[in-house]
């Protein structure tokens, strides 16, 4: 069915699958120990941990993207051996079908892209035109499907639209602007513990290349290297794209990182415990640092969630006083999450000067369960404070058809997940008034669901009255009275 499950599970199997992609691409190409570090680093990073427990189609993605650039290397590296390498190829192809089907030609593009530059970096073994013929016929076979059904069954309409929405959120900012180096402070914050040794090791790489050093790494055997070649490609095409190119500035849009950043982290481990070396005091710093930043946010969630009163007279946004006044509890394990993430880093933080791996599965356990906590604890009461009174109002009109006329209930305001997890099926949902007058003067609608910074715009406009306020929203019915271009009449 459609609820809060559903709309999550198949992001969470899909984390869980890209973790074991991770660990079996890496103990295949260079040995176990790299594969399991590569996993377990993904699994309990912050945002990739918290990303995997959403309704976002991010996760999905990754897994196809990166099973598509996976199936690309093992075809490259079976012609270096001699094989024909049809089956990895296959592979690679169904999966970036999948992943334009997921999301959109961004799925087969940015692949490619990166393809691109490391075939040019990698020129042998060359590709041959049948192979090529085969990757095209198959992905854009998987890709087109939906498409041509679409086009078939309803029309063209919503396919140019789609089309016209990706073109738009590549060149404007779609309400979302940022600076050019949002991406790389939302990775290096917020991949947690990981990012610090992410970008330490791609310098590393970097100042390896510029050295003319034959090989990145002398730890790396020369089966792994075009791995190391083809993240490191993939983590500035990524990189690059989204902070140049693209102008909507969302954290998920970089999501693919996530995956690409934990090997390049999973090498700097491996760096250590085979030289019984520590981490540099920028790593440490950096470190410390950002954990010191998540505690305090962990903390301050649940302190500002039991004193509204110290925002509400500082910031003047009607909608944010709306969502502090919401009456939600704040019990004082909400501070658990915090908690345990500062144990860990102190436990970490006082073990930096040894190269035993005990310290760092500790940070990562810590970083884990802190996630969990948050999840359980913080997260429910976040929702619960920002959109809680909708989810009641809307639950109360779930059994209720929508099919007759008038329609018992329509939402004006900007788009939401609340209907559709908690509200009846197919409700009306705008948010433009030209297009919710006529549903009210034309009494299409019994009662609407607005926030209540736009109830008194409405007000003025229409015949609606108030008759519940719950925290940030507030339900509106339509009076008998209704207002025409011609006055006002009476229904009889």
């Amino acid at each position: 069915g459609i609820s809060e499950t559903s709309a999550r599970l198949p992001n969470a199997l899909a984390g869980g699958a890209l973790v074991g992609v991770c660990i079996w691409i890496g103990s295949r190409l260079q040995g176990p120990r790299l594969g399991w570090s590569w996993g377990l680093l993904l699994a309990t990073g912050w945002l990739p941990l918290l990303f995997a427990k959403t309704g976002l189609i991010d996760p999905l993605f990754n897994l196809w993207m990166m099973l598509g650039l996976f199936g690309g290397l093992l075809y490259d590296q079976g012609r270096q051996q001699g094989r024909s390498g049809r089956g990895a190829l296959i592979l690679s192809a169904l999966a970036l079908g999948l992943a334009v089907l997921t999301k959109g030609p961004l799925g087969l593009g940015l692949p490619l892209v990166i393809g691109m530059g490391y075939k040019l970096w990698h020129r042998q073994p060359r590709l041959r035109v049948q192979d090529c013929g085969i990757f095209t016929g198959i992905s854009a076979g998987v890709a087109l499907s939906w498409f041509v059904l679409e086009i078939w069954i309803q029309g063209p309409e919503f396919v140019i639209q789609f089309t016209q929405y990706q073109w738009r959120i590549l060149n404007t900012d779609a309400g979302h602007p940022g600076p050019i180096y949002f991406h790389l402070l939302a990775y290096g914050l917020g991949c947690f513990p990981f990012a610090a040794l992410t970008l330490t090791q791609i310098w590393i790489q970097l100042r390896s290349l510029r050295s003319g050093s034959a090989a990145l790494s002398e730890r790396v055997p020369p089966s792994a290297q075009r791995l190391t070649d083809l993240m490191l490609i993939a983590f500035g095409i990524v990189l690059g794209l989204f902070s140049l190119v693209v102008q909507t500035k969302l954290i998920h849009y970089t999501s693919l990182l996530y995956p690409i950043g934990t090997y390049f982290a999973a090498l700097r481990l491996e760096d250590w415990w085979e030289e019984q070396s520590r981490p540099s005091a920028l790593e440490i710093g950096w470190i410390g640092c950002s954990g010191l930043i998540w505690v305090m946010l962990l903390w301050t969630l649940p302190w500002i969630g039991q004193h509204p009163e110290v925002l509400t007279g500082l910031i003047q946004d009607p909608l944010t006083e709306d969502y502090l006044r919401a009456d939600v509890a704040w019990p004082w394990w909400t501070y658990s999450s915090g908690a345990v993430f500062l144990l860990g880093l102190l436990i970490w933080g006082s073990s930096t000067h040894r190269s035993s791996a005990r310290p760092w599965g500790l940070l990562l356990l810590s970083t884990w369960l802190s996630g969990q906590l948050f999840w359980a604890q913080i997260g429910p009461r976040i929702l619960e404070q920002t959109q809680g009174g909708a989810v009641r109002i809307c639950q109360r009109f779930q059994e209720i058809q929508v099919d007759s006329s008038p329609t018992p209930l329509a939402l004006y305001g900007p788009r939401s997940f609340i209907p559709h997890f908690y509200g009846p099926p197919r409700v009306p949902y705008t948010d433009a008034l030209w297009q919710l007058i006529p549903w009210v003067e034309n009494h299409q609608v019994e009662f609407v669901l607005t926030w209540r910074i736009q109830e008194s715009e409405l007000m003025e406009r229409l015949p609606l009255v108030p008759v519940e306020r719950a925290g940030a929203f507030v339900l509106l019915r339509v009076e008998k009275t209704i207002r025409s271009s011609h006055g006002i009449r009476v229904e009889p």
